[in-house]
């Protein structure tokens, strides 16, 4: 009798490039855990803590922890995401990283797709996309109409200045980003989202 091939548990990773992005992509997994009408492929978020060395950090990083770690609890990667941020990556440097080296180079570990997930232009951006929700996370009475600054950045920071508080990127946001509306993040965000709810199985409708 032959021996069955022993199946694997599924496994997603989410690269991504700071503490505010680690925190956002965790909260983001976290309402696809409550909205979605099937159950996800699990999903783990590591953080390269910045842009330098990235390539080489996040294939080190695969192949000499997570895929090992994984082959040992018989878990298969199936999904390797990286999230950056546009004005980095494509605007100021778009020499920065060779997205086809990496994606060869992934595929070669064995990992079956990799999925580029573009913040444009940062993750302060997606995250103002529920001004309302930040405003009352503030304590704001009025939603400005206009906000100071030539980034997300730049224009949180000045949203909260009319609070009189300061803006702290990192792990300091994670009260914040817990309040946010991530329906509404989702819905402006789509297009860039699509690839990695596929990969997820998930689903709302």
């Amino acid at each position: 009798m032959a021996k069955q091939k022993e199946t694997k548990s599924q496994r997603i990773i989410i690269f991504v490039e700071g503490d505010t992005d680690e925190v956002f992509f965790k909260e983001m997994l976290e309402y696809y855990k409550k909205v979605s009408h099937k159950e996800l492929v699990p999903c783990d978020v590591c953080n390269l803590k910045g842009v330098t060395r990235y390539t080489s950090k996040l294939l080190a990083k695969l192949k000499n922890d997570i895929l090992p770690e994984a082959k040992s609890k018989n878990i298969a990667i199936q999904t390797v995401c990286c999230s950056y941020d546009t004005d980095v990556f494509e605007v100021r440097n778009p020499l920065i990283v060779n997205w086809d080296s990496i994606r060869k180079s992934i595929k070669r570990m064995g990992v079956e797709r990799f999925i580029q997930i573009g913040v444009c232009s940062a993750i302060e951006d997606w995250i103002l996309d529920d001004l309302e929700g930040i405003c009352n996370y503030l304590k704001l009475k009025q939603v400005p109409k206009y906000l100071k600054g030539e980034n997300g950045n730049a224009k949180l920071c000045d949203l909260y200045t009319k609070a009189r508080r300061t803006y702290s990127k990192g792990y300091a946001t994670r009260e914040m980003i817990k309040v946010l509306d991530f329906a509404k993040i989702r819905a402006k965000r789509i297009a860039v989202l699509k690839d990695l709810e596929q990969a997820l199985n998930f689903t709302i409708q």
